[in-house]
């Protein structure tokens, strides 16, 4: 089709402004509409307002003084990258949409330089801001430069890290390559939105990878005769003992990105070859969110929000570790927070700090544990209580007979479901009727890859995928099922970000009679069940269905394949 002869200007001016409050991008949605694709509606941009065409080569970099005009944010924002700054007045930027007057204006606020703008083709524009800012491209020549290094010798055997002088290991770790290679991983690490970096040293190798969305993935190492002193350095970051090699340790840092400040939390082991270091990336702006966010349906977030502000009870949060708990806890907090209330948290560790509420982290080495700290707690005059976890038989019953004080209660559990919670606290040591009394609300969580919105397009989905679904939702057969085909924007995985599938048990009237009498799991799923709650996997399916999520992480999470 030429797409030069059959659009318009006008036709061009009305798809954007038809669509300009939509978060997909115009040319996918001229693609859908049949249109055009996305070169031919560049080159429709270009010929109809004179506006020059660039067609970007793979092998394309930009000074990195010229990408530093634009922050990061906003190119991703607005699909445009700064390409050349023609005079000290001019910048040519390469727009996806030279129509957006918001991202001309954006740019222009931020550079102070008026813009000469280029059109380029969307996923070519993405590809290239992925390999530029925070330096990717500049991180894979600093790591490269890193490797090449051929006069860095710490004269010890690979496997060796015990017997290495500590003053000349200190030495190391302040060189400017090791320095360097720590600071070009935590701008990649921040870049890639990875929640995780584990250095794993073996025999002759070092492997580095990154969680991202809950899977790891490997990064270019560093020499291994580098490791040590790397280890070396974050240990020094982190205030840890340099010395040790035979003891965990923990500790974290911070540093800066972006205007933002990032906790860094860092945990040493060692192991058969050195010791392990895996640093959590602790972003508070990425974690406080509002609860619509976490992935709530409108119902069940009402309903959540309704519990919340009753004036006393237990709330639990259940699931294994990663499964977005945290996320949840302190996104409730985030809600409950004001200047009416008092606010008082014990945790193992304190992950992110929130003004206004009075946060604890417990120490057990001088026997500051979650039980003595909460008996100092009482009597702080708390209205809201915040327990990290609930693990002990002496934690469950101070936090129940708080509950029946007065106090709301917020905590976590560590069990597979909602009503398993119930058999979990017994376990415990926690009486039933002191259960039945005092727990309003269960929610069981997990977290789900989310389809990547550049590169979502409809899929068939597998037959037997869909028999399985249709015992849970009988009109799954009518469902349209998507995925992510790969795009620059989520590196090609197809999916970008996670969020949360539920389940929601609401305790009722009936369901505490029968915690009181002991009944057993089953029973309680059952009456649970008939009561309305959905099961993470009718949650999930949900989600799939509205085009959220794949059948495959549900199927994944909710460990039903």
């Amino acid at each position: 089709m030429n797409t030069r002869k059959t659009m318009t200007q006008q036709q061009l001016q009305e798809l954007f402004l038809e669509h300009e409050d939509e978060e997909v991008s115009l040319h996918h949605i001229a693609e859908h509409c049949g249109l055009a694709s996305a070169k031919e509606l560049a080159e429709a941009f270009s010929e109809l307002l004179n506006i020059p065409f660039m067609d970007i080569p793979e092998e394309c970099h930009i000074e990195r003084s010229v990408i530093e005009l634009v922050p990061e944010p906003v190119a991703k924002r607005y699909t445009l990258i700064p390409f050349e700054q023609n005079n000290e007045h001019s910048l040519t930027v390469v727009m996806a949409n030279p129509l957006d007057l918001d991202a001309i204006d954006t740019v222009r606020s931020q550079t102070k330089l008026e813009v000469h703008r280029v059109v380029g083709v969307e996923d070519d524009i993405l590809r290239l801001i992925n390999k530029s800012y925070q330096a990717e491209s500049y991180i894979e020549e600093g790591l490269q430069d890193i490797i090449s290094l051929e006069n860095i010798d710490l004269d010890l055997d690979p496997g060796d890290t015990m017997h290495v002088e500590l003053d000349h290991l200190k030495d190391q770790a302040n060189d400017v390559p090791v320095i360097r290679f720590v600071n070009l991983l935590l701008m990649g690490a921040i870049r890639d939105r990875a929640s995780d970096i584990h250095f794993e040293p073996g025999e002759r190798s070092v492997s580095v990878r990154f969680r991202v969305d809950g899977v790891l993935r490997e990064v270019t190492p560093p020499p291994r005769a580098l490791y040590a002193a790397i280890a070396t350095r974050i240990k020094i970051l982190s205030e840890l003992d340099i010395a040790e090699h035979r003891l965990p340790q923990d500790g974290r840092f911070k540093f800066k990105v972006h205007g933002r400040v990032i906790d860094v939390r860092v945990s040493v082991l060692p192991v058969a070859h050195g010791e392990k270091v895996v640093l959590r990336i602790l972003d508070r702006e990425a974690l406080l969110v509002d609860m619509v966010d976490v992935g709530f349906d409108p119902v069940m977030l009402q309903q959540f929000k309704t519990i919340l502000n009753h004036p006393n009870g237990i709330i639990l949060l259940t699931g294994p570790t990663g499964s977005g708990k945290t996320t949840t806890l302190y996104s409730a907090l985030n809600y409950l927070k004001n200047p009416e209330r008092n606010i008082q948290t014990v945790e193992d560790p304190i992950e992110y700090l929130i003004d206004g509420i009075n946060q604890t982290a417990i120490r057990p080495q001088i026997n500051l544990d979650f039980a003595n700290c909460l008996r100092s707690i009482l009597r702080q005059d708390p209205d809201i209580i915040m327990i990290g976890e609930i693990r002990d038989m002496e934690t469950a019953q101070i936090a129940t007979r708080s509950s029946l004080t007065g106090h709301l209660v917020l905590s976590t559990l560590h069990t597979n479901d909602a009503p398993s919670s119930f058999s979990r606290l017994r376990d415990i040591g926690v009486p039933s009727y002191l259960i039945s009394a005092t727990v309003r609300l269960v929610i069981a969580q997990r977290l789900v890859r989310k389809i990547c919105s550049r590169c979502k397009e409809e899929t068939t989905a597998n037959p037997e995928q869909v028999e399985l679904i249709s015992r849970i939702c009988p009109d799954a057969p009518s469902w349209k099922f998507y995925h992510g085909k790969g795009c620059p924007d989520c590196q090609h995985t197809g999916f970008h970000g996670r969020t949360g599938i539920f389940e929601f048990l609401k305790v009722s009237d009936e369901f505490r009679r029968l915690v009181a009498e002991d009944a057993n799991d089953n029973v309680l799923r059952d009456t649970a069940i008939r009561g309305g709650m959905e099961t993470l996997a009718s949650n999930g399916f949900i989600k799939v269905k509205s085009g959220v999520t794949t059948v495959d992480e549900v199927l994944h999470v909710t460990q039903q394949i």
